[in-house]
């Protein structure tokens, strides 16, 4: 009778340790001010900065975050550019 708890704390000890596995990749340090910005923003953000990305629309153009950099403007858009094209 005492199997059952014990397979059940088994079973949600090894959930929570996935979960924690899973999150880890977003809590490691940015490898550039841009993907800093990308882990800055909101998952709403995230989303409209995919869907201009894709649309690849002059009309509808990216919007880039602002976030404490030492590049140039045009050098960090580059890069920001080349986060959305790994991430989306």
């Amino acid at each position: 009778m005492r199997l059952a708890p014990i397979a059940a704390v088994v079973l949600l000890s090894a959930a929570l340790l996935a979960g924690c596995a899973q999150e880890k990749t977003d809590l490691q340090p940015p490898r550039s001010p841009a993907e800093g910005a990308w882990y800055a923003s909101s998952q709403e953000q995230r989303q409209e900065y995919c869907e201009a990305y894709r649309a690849h629309d002059p009309q509808r153009p990216i919007h880039i975050p602002s976030y404490p950099s030492a590049e140039s403007e045009d050098e960090f858009a580059e890069n920001f550019h080349n986060v959305l094209k790994e991430k989306c």
